[in-house]
């Protein structure tokens, strides 16, 4: 019996299976006796036409920023958790943190030592998830607690069923992600879009950013330069981009998230600093900046 090559093998199985798997069998699989199962068969591939369903459709998503407000200290913690706690009866919210000046310290730390993008985002989101864990304690005896994101992930649904509301911080897990060289190691999604992404992927009703500031304005109303701002009421997220805002309060990734969002087609920015205007927000009156998307 003469030897067969093993390429007269392989053609002889490409044969026999390429009217099955069409032309490109044999550059994207491996002969196995498993082709025809589900993962591998090109017909269950092909892309569905159909909705996405909301998960959460009732669900309201509040970012707490770090920096904006965290880092003001009691005074300006307390006045927001004091509006939150008070719409507790009526909304049921899943309220996130950010990490503010420290996660910015432990990034330069980590930068210098040259630590890899997913260590950076586990050290930044650290920090954050000790303002969350602030924001939960005060807010403990409303049943409120302080939930890791891998129970975000699984058990929110159940945990919302309990409590009107639960704590989580917004800044998005990497693992061991990292960057390619010319483009850094800072992780790129933080918490604005850590917050954004869950909140479509739940399908929620509201996305609330809280900051210190009223909102988007047509230049940085920290500055004097080109005259007085005008608070900007309503925008789309291309016009915010090309308008060349380089003071957003919001991070610019969101904007950008926003034309590929499937169910989360606005979001709004509001001063926490300013009594009753998150209660405002949550009834869905348009305070601060409504950005949505085109």
């Amino acid at each position: 019996m003469s030897a067969t090559s093993p390429a007269t093998v392989e053609n002889t199985v490409t044969t026999a299976l390429s009217p099955h798997l069409g032309s490109s069998f044999a550059t994207k699989d491996v002969p196995s006796a498993f082709m025809r199962q589900t993962l591998l068969d090109r017909e269950l591939l092909q892309p569905i036409d159909r909705p996405v369903i909301p998960l959460l459709p009732w669900l309201t998503v509040i970012v707490i920023g770090g920096r904006s407000i965290m880092d003001k200290g009691p005074e300006a913690v307390s006045a927001v958790v004091a509006e939150l706690r008070a719409a507790l009866p009526e909304h049921r919210m899943l309220i996130l943190t950010g990490g503010g000046i420290r996660s910015r310290h432990v990034l330069g730390v980590g930068l210098d030592l040259g630590l890899p993008t997913g260590v950076l985002a586990a050290l930044a989101a650290a920090e954050a998830e000790q303002n969350g864990h602030l924001i939960a304690a005060l807010l403990a005896e409303q049943g409120v607690s302080y939930l890791p994101h891998a129970a975000v992930a699984h058990q929110l649904a159940v945990h919302l069923m309990a409590s009107r509301a639960v704590v989580s911080n917004g800044y998005p897990p990497y693992g061991l992600y990292e960057l390619p060289p010319e483009v850094g190691k800072i992780p790129p999604h933080r918490t604005d879009a850590g917050a954004f992404l869950l909140a479509d992927a739940y399908g929620a009703a509201r996305l609330i950013y809280i900051k210190d500031v009223d909102g988007v304005f047509t230049s940085d109303p920290a500055t004097t330069n080109g005259g007085p701002p005008e608070l900007i009421p309503r925008a789309s997220a291309a016009e915010l981009l090309a308008g060349g805002f380089d003071a957003l309060p919001i991070d610019p990734l969101v904007l950008h998230l926003m034309a590929h969002a499937k169910h989360h087609k606005h979001i709004q920015v509001i001063n926490g600093l300013t009594p009753g205007t998150i209660s405002k927000a949550l009834r869905g009156e348009p305070v601060g900046t409504v950005i949505h998307a085109d």
